[in-house]
């Protein structure tokens, strides 16, 4: 089976891909400071988990920070200490060996399924995807749970599908516990729920072994729980009350609740143009599923995720991400049915546009992203720079700290109010503020460190100033 681009066939294509999707997640990784609060929060809390030699409580910014569990912050250290040095990269590097992972899985589950063609045009819907190349070179937790989700489907299917012995069952569990240890228990509607509903439709006896592995599931429970009971030992059990309710409880019924079709939207956009084979031949499609249970299964994955989170209040799209392989792999198996039966200027636009966006994404990430994305991060290495010849001194701003602040200030930084900066106790150290100050701050300007323009913006602009006698 050859798939033409020129003379170029399915093993040179599948070469060039590679080539383009090793630039995708690496190149420039480590060149663009922390875009968001997010990608912050999880560069702070490795370091102060490396600074204070703890793998077991994280914290950021000086406070105890148990939202999420620890896996991604695990990796983290790891990357760090093999690197040498706590930098973007190194705290980034994780997210872009997962997506790799994520990839070389995908193309590889996908020639199983349907042959070369079809595993090299899902590998390039998913890396040539809005979303997860996005994800790919950030500092998240996102992609790592993907891999970690995905890898516990592949080994589930093979043990399912494939007749494998019970050894894929306990792997796909060991992963599943993992993933546990990622997210918490949200990752079983990534996982267990759509193998459960698959049982459910087919009657499937091996689906039902799966889930009735009581050595796996005892593996599973004992991995995703070790975590929280060391915790619950050393800081007490009552210590889950409030993360339960901002991190679950609100998340499913809070205020202020997108459309229950807003993750459609996402998924159009990440997809995009790739989703639209659908509506080629649509009989084909799902008579494709009708008769192919692995088919069917990756579309129970892709589903029932999609269904049960488009209920939750909060809505990102981050959220989906575990099922974006399954997603990759039914669409590829249907283009590249489509495109054996297409001939002429169609037949080339449907080899062509793959290549084409996946090009794109290589040509945005390193030459456009930097730019236009600028004004998320002005300032944020002038920070870094002046912090740096200030070693050693306690850090404060002026109202809540930008978590970002605090990652290129290299210390935790406490808040103050205007009131305690003029009160006689004061202390002394390195404060950020941003200007314009308020009359009762303008005599900071006499011990002003330097100036960070821009900040975060290109009209804001920002202070630093030492804190200490004859500054008032």
């Amino acid at each position: 089976m050859k798939l033409s681009l020129g003379h170029l066939s399915n093993r040179n294509l599948g070469l060039l891909a590679a080539v383009a999707i090793a630039l995708l997640f690496f190149w420039g990784l480590g060149s663009v400071p922390f875009l968001s609060v997010n990608e912050a929060r999880r560069a702070v809390t490795v370091r102060e988990m490396r600074d204070a030699g703890s793998w077991l409580l994280p914290y950021m910014n000086g406070d105890l920070y148990l939202s999420k569990p620890p896996f991604f912050y695990w990796v983290g250290l790891v990357s760090t200490a093999v690197l040498g040095s706590l930098s973007e990269w190194s705290v980034r590097l994780p997210s872009a060996m997962a997506a790799t992972l994520c990839c070389i899985a995908t193309y590889m589950y996908g020639v199983r399924q349907a042959g070369r063609q079809a595993g090299l045009f899902a590998v390039v819907f998913l890396a040539a995807n809005g979303g997860f190349s996005l994800f790919a070179r950030r500092s998240e937790i996102e992609m790592l749970l993907t891999l970690l989700c995905f890898g516990a489907l592949l080994t589930a299917w093979h043990f399912i599908f494939r007749q494998g012995r019970v050894v894929w069952s306990r792997l796909s569990y060991v992963l599943l516990g993992c993933a546990l240890l990622t997210k918490g228990p949200v990752c079983l509607l990534w996982v267990t729920a759509p193998i459960l509903v698959y049982a459910l439709i087919y009657r499937d006896a091996r689906a039902r072994a799966y889930l009735s592995d009581g050595w796996g599931w005892l593996i599973a429970v004992l991995l995703g729980s070790s975590w929280y009971a060391a915790v619950s030992l050393d800081q007490g059990w009552g210590i889950w009350g409030s993360i339960i309710n901002e991190d679950i409880v609100k998340k499913i019924d809070g205020q202020g609740a997108e459309p229950w079709y807003a993750y459609l939207l996402y998924l159009a956009g990440d997809f995009f143009p790739f989703w639209l084979i659908v509506f080629v031949r649509p009989r084909a499609f799902w008579a494709m599923i009708r008769s192919r249970r692995e088919a069917a299964m990756l579309l129970c994955c892709s589903l029932l995720p999609l269904l049960v989170f488009s209920f939750f209040t909060e809505k990102h799209g981050k959220y989906l991400l575990p099922i974006y392989p399954s997603m990759a792999l039914l669409l590829a198996m249907h283009w590249s049915a489509v495109l054996e039966g297409t001939k002429g200027r169609w037949r080339a636009c449907l080899a062509t546009i793959p290549c084409v966006m996946l090009a794109g994404y290589v040509v945005f990430y390193a030459f456009v992203e930097a730019r236009v994305l600028a004004h998320r991060v002005g300032g944020l290495e002038q920070v870094a720079a002046l912090a740096a010849g200030q070693s050693g001194q306690k850090a404060y701003s002026v109202g809540e700290p930008d978590i970002r602040l605090v990652y290129y200030m290299g210390r935790p930084v406490e808040s103050l109010t205007v009131a305690q900066l003029q009160g006689e106790s004061r202390p002394t150290g390195l404060l950020f503020v941003q200007e314009p100050l308020e009359p009762q701050l303008q005599g900071l300007i006499s011990c002003e460190v330097g100036e960070v323009k821009p900040y975060l913006s290109p009209k804001r602009a920002a202070l630093l100033v030492h804190l200490g006698a004859g500054c008032h």
